[in-house]
């Protein structure tokens, strides 16, 4: 192998990047090296973290058994970051018709974790300093050139890293995605989700729930008691006005957003909001290069599922790659760049993703409509939705565990 070379370079150190760096480690045994930009990441992992963090995602039972096979999930569990939710309600506008799910019913112990974006990472982190990955801090990639043996990584103050696999997983502005020529589809919703923590008067009893109104959904995330994770959907134009409300005036509208489910507003902390995209790359691999995350694909983050779609993104990428070096004689000659390998990664993952993308675009639509004829019956097809138990089952088992065939890192 030649000097400052690896079998994969992965560009971008955020969940989905650090959780695949640490997978080709641990799980295929690849010499990994990881680039993340933020110079404060040679700090990393940061145990303090946000009490009332701004960005938290809904980790299924898929994410779950990843972040266990990969040793980081009692971390999370050390440090006391996991909020598990047992259910979920979804209503329209008007709160005619509601879809009610319960964990029980299929047997299961809950529906999910809420789990800050910011401790996921760290937890990975943690595992990439247990693993002693190598990690380049501040680095940010200029250049990118690929032979028939090798991808070549460049840099503008470090001297270039060789690979036979460089791996995006630089974000929905991918550096790699733009230097490989890949090209992107990409619908702008002209709306932004604000987010953040709230306490309320009422207990959410742990529960997700979501209130569809004709400028976006609402959604209460639960988290300790009485505090919930809050994702509010509007139009884009207002987006200034929605950041710039002082506290009581924040809790009045939150307090009619949510139409009162919770009772009063009774305290929050900082907010952030970020403008909604569906971006889809259009091919996901290159002789030598491979996307995963939003460096692929990014989707409306309906109750902050999206991060679960990434981390798909890993565990099939990983057990390609590792089918791949069991099915050779010589490990020495396994080469994780071969593109025949990395298509069956992006035959895998690409199509289910643009359903997934397409799926919350129809459901967000149908839920959301306050005129026509849908508007009229939609609240007597969600009370038979509510009754169709096996169809809310299949849902609520597609929703933990993702659709057949499962990665191997998947599963428990």
């Amino acid at each position: 192998m030649q000097s400052n070379a690896y079998d994969v370079v992965v560009v971008g150190g955020g969940m989905v990047g650090a959780a695949l760096a640490l997978a080709l480690k641990t799980q295929a045994q690849l010499s990994v090296a990881l680039i993340e930009q933020d110079p404060g990441s040679e700090h990393w992992p940061n145990t303090d973290l946000a009490a009332y963090p701004t960005r938290v995602s809904a980790i299924s039972r898929a994410s779950e058994n990843l972040l266990k096979n990969l040793g980081v999930w009692s971390w999370l569990l050390e440090q006391q970051q996991l909020y598990p939710f047992v259910g979920m309600q979804v209503c329209d506008a008007d709160m005619t018709g509601e879809v009610h799910f319960d964990a029980m019913d299929i047997d299961e112990p809950n529906l999910g974790h809420l789990v800050a974006n910011q401790a996921i990472q760290m937890a990975l982190w943690h595992g990439l300093r247990q693993h002693g990955i190598t990690v380049m801090s501040g680095q940010t990639i200029t250049a990118l050139s690929v032979d028939t043996e090798w991808a070549e990584v460049g840099f503008a103050n470090h001297a270039p890293l060789n690979a036979k696999l460089v791996v995006g997983a630089d974000g929905a502005f991918s550096k790699v995605r733009q230097l490989a020529g890949i090209g992107l589809d990409q619908h702008d919703y002209q709306q932004i989700a604000l987010v953040g923590c709230v306490q309320t008067q009422a207990d959410h009893q742990q529960t997700c729930w979501q209130r569809y109104t004709p400028t976006g959904p609402f959604a209460f995330l639960p988290m300790a008691p009485k505090i919930s994770s809050i994702a509010w959907y509007m139009p884009a134009d207002q987006q200034a006005w929605a950041m710039s409300l002082s506290k009581d005036a924040f809790h009045q509208q939150l307090y009619q957003a949510s139409a009162g489910h919770l009772g009063e507003i009774v305290d929050s902390w900082e907010r952030a909001s970020f403008q909604l995209s569906r971006r889809h790359a259009q091919a996901y691999v290159k002789p030598r290069v491979a996307l995963v995350g939003d460096s692929a694909h990014t989707i409306n983050p309906q109750a902050g599922q999206g991060v679960n779609l990434g981390l798909l993104d890993v565990a099939s990428l990983v057990d390609v790659i590792i089918q791949a070096q069991i099915a050779l004689d010589d490990p020495m000659i396994f080469d994780p760049g071969c593109f025949s390998l990395l298509r069956q990664y992006e035959r895998w993952r690409r199509g289910d993703n643009a359903l997934m993308q397409r799926a919350m675009e129809v459901f967000d639509w149908g839920l959301g409509q306050q005129a026509g004829l849908l508007n009229q019956v939609r609240p007597e097809l969600m009370k038979l939705a509510n009754i169709a138990q096996p169809v809310k089952n299949k849902l609520m088992r597609e929703a933990l565990y993702g659709r057949q065939p499962f990665p191997r890192l998947t599963q428990h």
